[in-house]
C-alpha cells in the first residue's frame, strides 16, 4: 500500500524534478507556483507547510542542519511494514478481528515501530479529533500502538465492543466506568458508557493518523 495522497505524489515529484533541474530547492511559494502547473492549487503558503510536515513525517523529506528541505535517500532508511488489520468505525462499531491483515504500509520508523498495527477509519464521529495536528477522517490510516494499556482522558483509542471495533476518545467517569466519546460535527454521534460488567477491550492508542486522500 501506497501512503501517500495524490497531492503529496504532486508536491514529492514537483521537489524532486525542481532539485534536478536547479540543484535546489523551491521556496514556499516557488513550490506553491510550481505545483499549480500541474494542476494543484494550493489556497495559501501555510497549505504547502501542512503538506511539506506531512512528507517529513512520512520519511520522504527531511531538513538539514541550516533548516533547509532536502530529499531523503530512501534507499538508506529504515522502514517497518505495519499491517492493516482491517476497518474500525468512526460512528458505530463495526467488525473488527486481530488476526485478519489485508495488507501492510510502508512506513518510517521513526512514525511506528514494528509491534504497531494500522487501521482503516470509516465513519464520521472522530473528524473533529486531532492527532499531531491531523484529524481522523473517513478512510484514513490510523496507526495502533498495542503496547499502550494505561489511557488518560483526552485519548484516542481503539476499543473492541463485543467482537466490534471503534475509534473514540477515552474518558474515565468513575472507578468503574468509563465513556468512549465521539469529537464530531454530525450530531447524530453519541458516547459509548462501559462497566467492568461489559465485554470489552481497549486495543491500543491512536499515535498517529495516516491520510489516505
Amino acid at each position: 500500500m501506497n501512503i501517500l495522497t495524490k497531492k503529496e505524489k504532486i508536491i514529492l515529484k514537483t521537489l524532486k524534478e525542481f532539485y534536478s533541474k536547479r540543484g535546489k530547492m523551491p521556496s514556499m511559494r516557488g513550490l506553491q507556483d510550481e505545483v499549480k502547473k500541474r494542476g494543484l492549487e494550493l489556497k495559501s503558503v501555510g497549505s504547502v507547510f501542512i503538506y511539506l510536515r506531512s512528507l517529513k513525517e512520512k520519511g520522504y523529506i527531511r531538513k538539514n542542519n541550516k533548516g533547509k528541505v532536502e530529499l531523503v535517500d530512501r534507499s538508506a532508511q529504515s522502514f517497518v511494514n505495519v499491517p492493516v488489520l482491517g476497518t474500525a468505525s468512526a460512528g458505530a462499531p463495526t467488525f473488527f478481528a486481530q488476526e485478519n491483515i489485508e495488507g501492510f504500509l510502508k512506513v518510517s520508523n521513526k512514525i511506528a515501530k514494528k509491534e504497531f498495527f494500522a487501521i482503516e477509519v470509516e465513519g464520521d464521529s472522530m473528524n473533529l479529533a486531532r492527532v499531531k495536528g491531523r484529524v481522523i477522517n473517513e478512510r484514513d490510516f490510523v496507526i495502533i500502538n498495542s503496547n499502550q494499556k494505561n489511557f488518560k482522558n483526552g485519548d484516542k483509542i481503539l476499543a473492541v465492543i463485543d467482537g466490534l471495533a471503534t475509534v473514540k476518545t477515552f474518558k474515565r467517569i468513575d472507578q468503574n466506568t468509563i465513556g468512549l466519546f465521539p469529537e464530531s460535527s454530525n450530531s447524530k454521534h453519541k458516547p459509548i458508557y462501559l462497566t467492568s460488567e461489559d465485554e470489552f477491550v481497549i486495543n491500543g492508542k491512536v499515535i498517529d493518523v495516516l491520510k489516505n486522500r
